[in-house]
Formats: structure tokens, sequence, C-alpha cells
């Protein structure tokens, strides 16, 4: 067999340590095993599975450096117990948003076939399932804390000031702008679900309940803003849609205010960079019409909008920034 037919096998198989994982969390078994070291009797035991089963598991784990056996003890390796939830970095929030995700990837092929996304809305999600809604929006806190920390660099707000973060979820990145910018204040605007996630991650911030389908996101005629930060809101929606959305966001600035979006930008084959490629089957899988935007159509948007985009800022990250002042 060459040496690309073995490198090809091996990405078919690699989904089972995504599946590993996920179903190590999902029974519970990296919480037990924090700071607690058990036998195969005392897991069977204390989680209620079965001793085939969960040996399966551990040998799994233990494969991919997660669990370790000393004798007939099993243990997280410092690896394994970023799984678990009292973990200080703990992911096992991040785990739990994609083993949702990892089950609907095996409808993939109807979501080439028909163009449709095979999940519901987010708007359904966290109205009929806020447990796991709200899950979400403490995974995307949590992915904001490893890999959003250059949006504050990428935006380069030089002056404080009123930010409305529309669609801000748990506040992830308006927490890292008011962090880094003296005098800026920040309110999440989203749906009325959301807010007990942001009390919960980051108190401290403004919300107000609004909707990013109404005019002006349901926001007061004559009300207006320093800046408004789009973060990872366009991914979500088809062009016509996003044209609305910037339009409406540019129509919230005050005189000479600036609009923020922060986006997974695609270059004009839409085949890299590579980071952003990635992303984009995770558009066609979870949002319907969601699609990973360049930066020509982002411009066209914000100049439809009244305003002139800057150059882009990229950082070495996927996400990037596109900013537009108002005259």
């Amino acid at each position: 067999m060459s040496g690309d037919a073995y490198k090809v096998a091996d990405q078919i198989a690699a989904y089972q340590e995504s599946a590993l994982i996920g179903t190590a969390v999902e029974v519970g078994l990296p919480n037990l095993l924090y700071g607690s070291p058990h036998n195969l009797e005392g897991i069977t035991a204390s989680l209620g599975t079965d001793p085939r089963g969960t040996m399966g598991l551990l040998a799994g784990l233990v494969t991919f450096g997660l669990v370790e056996r000393d004798g007939e003890t099993f243990s997280l390796t410092a690896n394994g117990e970023l799984l678990a939830d009292e973990h200080p970095d703990s992911i096992a929030m991040i785990s739990r948003k994609e083993w949702f995700f990892y089950k609907l990837w095996a409808e993939m092929p109807a979501a080439v076939r028909t163009g449709h996304t095979q999940t519901r809305a987010w708007r359904d999600r966290l109205e009929n399932d806020p447990d796991q809604a709200h899950d979400f929006l403490r995974a995307l806190d949590d992915l904001c804390r490893l890999y959003g920390g250059d949006l504050p660099e990428l935006a380069g707000l030089e002056n404080g000031g009123r930010l409305l973060d529309v669609g801000g979820g748990a506040g992830s990145h308006a927490a890292n702008l008011v962090k880094a910018v003296d005098g800026l204040e920040a309110t999440v605007l989203d749906l009325p679900g959301a807010e007990p996630v942001l009390e919960e991650r980051h108190p401290g911030l403004a919300f107000v309940a609004g909707d990013i389908d109404q005019p002006r996101f349901g926001r007061p005629e004559g009300e207006e803003w320093d800046y408004v930060l789009v973060s990872n809101i366009l991914h979500d929606h088809p062009a016509e849609e996003n044209e609305r959305i910037v339009r409406e966001a540019a129509g919230l600035l005050a005189p000479g205010g600036t609009l923020v979006i922060y986006e997974w930008v695609i270059d004009e084959g839409r085949t890299s960079p590579p980071g952003v490629a990635s992303f984009t089957p995770m558009m066609v899988i979870e949002n319907e019409g969601g699609w990973t935007w360049t930066e020509k159509e982002i411009g066209e948007w914000l100049r439809a909008a009244g305003l002139e985009p800057q150059p882009i800022s990229q950082g070495p990250g996927p996400i990037a920034v596109v900013k537009a002042t108002q005259p």
C-alpha cells in the first residue's frame, strides 16, 4: 500500500477518536476520574455502564493518551483532565457542542445533495431545548477563551465609548474588548434566552433583549452607538440576509461610529485559508443558507449600507476583522 493510501486510511478512521472523547464526556467518565482514580468495577458501579463497553472505552482513551493505567487503576492524563468540568481550563463544553454536531455530520450526504441544513434553527433550539442551547453558548465562550483573544488587536479600537454586541450570546468577545480598551462600555444584544449564560459567564456586561430579524434589531429609533460589533453572525445567513443585517447595524451607529465585523473570511476561490475552508462544510450542515464569505462580498454589503470598508485585518488565526466608519 502506498504512503498516500495509508494517510487516507488514517483520515477515514479519524472519527473514532472524536467518538471516544464525546462518549467519555457524555457518560461522565472524566468527571468521575478527575482527581479520583478508579478500577473498572468502581467506574461501572458509579456510571451505571456495562463492563465490556466501559473497558472498550478505556482502552481507546488509553491509546489516545487521555487515560492511563496503573495495574487495575485508571486515571486521567493531563490532557484527559481538560475534559472534566471542574478543571479550571475545562473544554468539556466544547466536547458537548461537538458531540451534538458529530451526530449531525452523519447526515452530510443529505446536506450535500439538497443544500439544506440537517438541524433546527438556533432560535428553535434556544426556545425548545434551552439546556442544549445554553451548553452551546458555554462552549462558544470556552472557544473564545482559547482562540478569540486576537479580536482586540485586530479591531484596533483606540477610544472608549458605547459598544453594542449584536447577537453576542454569552458576551465573550465584548468582554475581551472591554478588558483591552479603556473607557469602553459594552452591551450584549441577543434573544432573551441567552441572558442566563451571559450572567453566568460575564456578569459585568449589560444585556438587552433583541432580535436580529427585527428592524434595528429591536432597538428604538434615535438610539446611537459608538461601536457596533457583528461577530460570527454573517456565516449563519445567506447573502441577502447579511446585506440587511449590515444595513441595520450601520443604522445604529452615531456619526463617526465604527462597525466591526469579526468573521471567517474565505478567499475568492473558497478553498483557502485552510482554517476557513475547513469551516465551510460546517455551515452547510449547521445553518440554512449559511456560508463563509469573501472580503469582497462583505465590502459590498458595507457599501450598500453607506459605509466604506477599511482594509481587512487578519492575524494568525482564521477569523479576521473588517471595519467601516459612519461618515
